[in-house]
């Protein structure tokens, strides 16, 4: 079952409250494009719907983490990207889905007991995770000719250990960095 536009917009902002604690934030401004969700976590709005005051448990016990935090309204049209994840989030299937997305919601946070950790590598999409899609499980582009050219580059990729490395003609392995590995 989908979840709606606003469970999409409370699993992102539980997911990145979590994400800021184990960081180790202790002062935090979440910028939200739900005026719902917002008004709903500074207590202006009533919650009704038995999921979303779930929803909103989790979260003020998640702020609870924090030695000082704010939560306000940002319009859609100055959060396109966000509004762009958020709508992606509410068309992903919770479960059992083979959705082209690039984040799937494997499963609801109030599915979970307590509070899970949040991997930061999985957060980034970069250019390593076409080939390690489609080397270990497969998955090609719709497009004929984008799927053409993966399984072309493709080819000069492996998986060692998980990790996506380069086939050279002169020598050994190189690693592929992510965007983040190769600025540190």
């Amino acid at each position: 079952m989908p979840l709606t536009n606003n469970e999409a917009e409370y699993e992102a902002l539980v997911v990145g409250l979590e994400f800021a604690r184990g960081l180790g934030f202790q002062v935090i401004e979440v910028k939200c494009d739900s005026q719902l969700v917002v008004n709903q976590v500074n207590g202006i709005f009533n919650t009704k719907e038995e999921c979303l005051q779930q929803y909103l448990n989790k979260v003020q016990a998640l702020l609870a983490w924090f030695r000082e935090c704010s939560i306000i309204h940002i319009p859609r049209e100055e959060n396109v990207e966000a509004d762009a994840l958020a709508n992606l989030g509410s068309s992903t299937e919770m479960k059992g889905s083979d959705s082209d997305a690039i984040v799937k919601i494997l499963y609801s946070v109030l599915d979970v007991d307590g509070y899970s950790e949040v991997d930061s590598t999985n957060l980034i999409w970069d250019r390593r995770n076409k080939f390690i899609e489609y080397i270990r499980h497969g998955k090609l582009p719709k497009d004929p000719k984008a799927s053409r050219a993966l399984r072309t580059k493709a080819a000069r990729y492996c998986l060692v250990d998980g990790q996506l490395h380069r086939r050279s003609f002169q020598g050994p392995l190189a690693q592929c960095l992510g965007t983040l590995e190769a600025d540190t």
